[in-house]
């Protein structure tokens, strides 16, 4: 058990005269005395998306991923240490099949190791010291290198000591990794770094950050911030790593790239939308939590990281299947090189890509199918795996963080319905026409509630063992019978014909006006042979356009009506069937 819980604050200035803090806390008296170091970014959010320029975007993502590969290792070596003993780490963590036996063996335990890597992953690096000095020595390099490479990033550091005997042990590692966390979080609400160069009034101002522009962008021959110059100058490298990482799927002597601007990713003048895909997955932090040892954790970091590569890469495979498919295709403007996507961060366990605003569904249900079909390793067992998306559909011009706002606030939202159901994935979505403001449920409450109830059905399930209204599949199913559509092809017998955009128009006007007026309107669709879709559970709604859910009153019609303006409904060539687990 941890007793006696001390911790003694350290501050140093490096050679750049920027203030470091970081913090030592001591658990008790230990058989076995060693040093736990915990390295972290804070705002890593507003580092990354913080910008309008894609290539900004996906820079910042390359420097995120490469301050615990390339700085780290710099700073590992910089102190003295044995670059072998991190090469072993990566070299494992990026081999798919590489035997478990390395994350079994710790290697602090022997008497020639003096420092060793716990784990990297989840945006945060463990590392394990036999020399209280040595690790300080690499939290202060490590912070100079990301203050000389990746100038805007905020790190944060804590230290603790602890007993070498407590990595396998059950009972004592979680507590000493909690206690470890504790003093993080108190350090980031004590002191963030000074990261920058200061703005004064005599000094230019950036126009792509807003901060002191002290840097020559030779492109566009103008002075830019040291943040903008270094996302910018990371960008070609994130193309090739990405280009590099998915090889075998991308065919890397064919013709397929990324798009490195917004306006490439197949807007067309008509449809001027994006879509901004944030992906996440379920209860991973209490999974990680409830690993009890130092091998468990990195068996399942490992294992989560690959699991959501793969899905990645599955999900480009099906692009690239359908790329020359005229259904598919007609939803974008393919110039023949650039795919209709570009991935920004690919993280332990979630993504963000933006593409076309008609393929953001379409392409995170596809990737939370694959997501869900694999498992992770955690100790002896094996678990399945679960995600929540947020597509937040904006114009092409809207500013890029406020749009990865509304993604992110949109995942939370279907992550609501995610722990009512084990295993199962919910995804939501919000098509902007123009701009917006405030969060998610003062937009839907402005703008998606009628005089009978609530408009707005979503968030849907995508993967799960239940079947009812709430899966995407029916929304799908609804979709299509509005269009006169059999499987993948239109009707041409009256009982199945398809409703006229004048009346889809109308139907969208009624449903926000009462049961009465939705009513009347139905029965007058009725006489003409046209009725609404029916909705699994509840037989009565296709004649009032309403159900009860929660004892409130909610139509499921309307999402289907906003969801056919933008989703590719010809791409699913038989009827959606539900993934059960």
């Amino acid at each position: 058990m941890l007793k006696n819980l001390r911790s003694n604050d350290y501050k140093f200035l490096d050679t750049k005269g920027f203030l470091l803090y970081f913090s030592v806390c001591r658990v008790g008296t230990c058989m076995s005395t060693i040093y736990a170091v915990l390295l972290e970014v804070a705002s890593i959010q507003r580092y990354v998306f913080g910008s309008n320029k894609l290539k900004e975007n996906y820079g910042a993502s390359y420097l995120v991923e490469n301050m615990f590969e390339e700085n780290l290792k710099s700073a590992w070596k910089k102190v003295g240490l044995d670059a072998r003993a991190f090469e072993l780490w990566t070299e494992w963590a990026k081999d798919e099949d590489a035997a478990d036996d390395f994350a079994d063996e710790i290697r602090i335990l022997k008497p020639e190791i003096e420092a060793e890597v716990g784990y990297i992953g989840g945006g945060n690096a463990l590392l394990f010291f036999i020399d209280q000095e040595k690790a300080k020595k690499l939290a202060k390099e490590w912070s100079k290198e990301l203050l000389i490479n990746t100038p805007g990033l905020n790190p944060t550091i804590a230290i603790s000591e602890t007993d070498s005997e407590y990595l396998n042990n059950k009972e004592e590692f979680p507590e000493s990794i909690s206690a470890l966390f504790k003093v993080m979080g108190e350090n980031k609400s004590k002191y963030q770094p000074q990261t920058t160069l200061p703005r004064h009034g005599i000094t230019a101002e950036c126009n792509r950050t807003g901060l002191s522009a002290e840097c020559f962008d030779t492109d566009k021959k103008i002075y830019i911030s040291s943040v903008a110059k270094a996302k910018l100058d990371a960008a070609d490298k994130a193309t090739s790593k990405l280009l590099q990482d998915f090889a075998e799927v991308l065919q890397i002597k064919s013709k397929y790239s990324f798009p490195e601007k917004f306006e490439e990713l197949g807007q067309s003048d008509d449809d001027s939308h994006i879509s901004i895909v944030h992906i996440d997955g379920n209860s991973m932090g209490y999974k990680f939590k409830e690993c009890k040892t130092l091998p468990e954790i990195r068996k399942l970091s490992k294992s989560v990281k690959n699991a959501t590569k793969k899905s990645v890469g599955d999900l480009l495979e099906v692009i690239i299947k359908k790329i020359d498919d005229p259904a598919f295709n007609q939803n974008f403007a393919y110039n023949g090189i650039w795919l209709p996507i570009r991935p920004i961060i690919i993280g332990g366990d979630d993504i963000t890509f933006v593409c076309p605003g008609r393929l953001g569904v379409y392409f995170a249900k596809i990737f939370m199918e694959k997501f869900a079909e694999k498992e992770v390793k955690k100790g002896n067992e094996r678990i399945p795996l679960s995600s929540c998306a947020g597509i937040a559909i904006t114009k092409t011009k809207y500013p890029f963080y406020r749009g990865y706002e509304l993604a992110e606030e949109l995942c939370k939202n279907a992550k609501k319905e995610s722990r009512k159901e084990e295993n199962s994935s919910w995804l939501d979505f919000h098509l902007a026409y123009g701009g917006f403001s405030g969060e998610l449920k003062d937009i839907r409450r402005a703008n998606y509630e009628g005089a009978a109830g609530h408009l707005c059905l979503r968030p849907y399930r995508v993967v799960g063992k239940i079947n009812d209204h709430r899966n995407f599949s029916e929304c799908i199913k609804g979709i299509k019978h509005f269009k006169g559509m059999n499987g993948s092809k239109e009707e041409e017998e009256p009982e199945q014909k398809g409703w006229p955009n004048s009346k889809i128009k109308e139907l969208r006007e009624v449903l926000t006006m009462g049961h009465t007026s939705a009513r009347i309107f139905i029965q007058e669709m009725n006489y003409r042979d046209r009725t609404l879709p029916e909705i699994e559970g509840h037989p009565e709604c296709k004649d009032t356009g309403w159900l009860c859910e929660n004892k409130k009153h909610v139509t499921p019609y309307f999402d289907m009506l906003e969801l056919m303006e933008i989703y590719p409904i010809k791409l699913e060539e038989k009827e959606v069937i539900d993934v059960h687990l």
